[in-house]
């Protein structure tokens, strides 16, 4: 296992990730530094309401699953990164932000890079604290051809 220690600064210092733990199959470098800038983008997008950088990290191609919401269920092909993108704008018009992330397990495994954090910030005008997993692929061309996401409340 290598312990990798990472701190991403958004927005004036807004978001912080913790050191974690990070092993895997993934032997191609190119492609997990791709993943990695991905997940770097994501957390970036939370921070700051900006998600422009992780929908250009997305291919047109992707398939896009989430648990609740108007965008419930899987979305592949072609409604994906639609779908992907109306996720991040209802968050961003509703002033959604994740602040804090703390990574508890990073795993790269062939083509998919699967993330497990405890975030918070403030979600529906209200403090919001959470659990998240979540998977992302990468297709040949290093963009992101899946997006999974499963989470839950820790607030309660």
């Amino acid at each position: 296992m290598k312990l990798t220690r990472r701190a991403v600064t958004v927005a004036g210092g807004g978001l912080l990730v913790s050191p974690a733990a990070a092993w895997g199959a993934t032997s191609d470098t190119e492609l997990r530094r791709e993943l990695e800038a991905a997940v770097e983008a994501f957390f970036a997008g939370w921070a700051s309401g900006d998600w422009s950088a992780f929908l250009d990290r997305c291919d047109e191609t992707m398939t896009f699953q989430f648990p609740v919401g108007e965008q419930r269920g899987r979305h592949e092909p072609p409604n994906g990164k639609r779908a992907l993108a109306a996720w991040t704008a209802a968050h961003k018009a509703q002033g959604n932000r994740i602040t804090e992330s703390i990574v508890d397990l990073k795993l790269f495994a062939s083509d998919w890079i699967i993330i497990c954090d405890r975030g918070s910030g403030t979600i529906g005008g209200g403090p919001y604290m959470g659990l998240h997993a979540l998977f992302m692929r990468a297709g040949p061309t290093g963009r992101l051809i899946e997006f999974r996401e499963y989470f839950g409340d820790i607030a309660t």
